[in-house]
């Protein structure tokens, strides 16, 4: 499969959970900028749970959706790999800006 295509399907898998994903990643920074470094463990973990959930409610409810994705050449751990590595980035990359950003 070509990369374009491959990079498309990922974005189309990830859209379906973004906001939630992305509304948890804002919430955590927010706390990180608001109470430091003591957090961070509560932080991590939190947001472990909310990929968890994230992970076993798209694999229960929408298992039918996997069959497009298998059909165009995408393995369910490629899939969930890369989007879930990709919202793992976002998540440090959010959590450093709002260290850096502490007043």
């Amino acid at each position: 499969m070509k990369f374009p295509a491959t990079i498309r399907l990922l974005l189309t898998f990830y859209k379906s959970f973004f906001f939630f994903s992305f509304l948890m990643t804002v919430a955590c920074a927010l706390l990180c900028w608001e109470y430091g470094p003591p957090i961070l463990k509560v932080l991590f973990w939190l947001k472990m749970a909310t990929l968890y959930l994230t992970f076993y409610f798209i694999r229960s409810y929408r298992k039918k959706e996997f069959y497009y994705y298998r059909n165009l050449g995408l393995r369910d751990t490629v899939l969930w790999g890369l989007t879930l590595g990709f919202d793992g980035c976002l998540f440090i990359l959010f959590l450093i800006l709002a260290y850096w950003l502490r007043p």
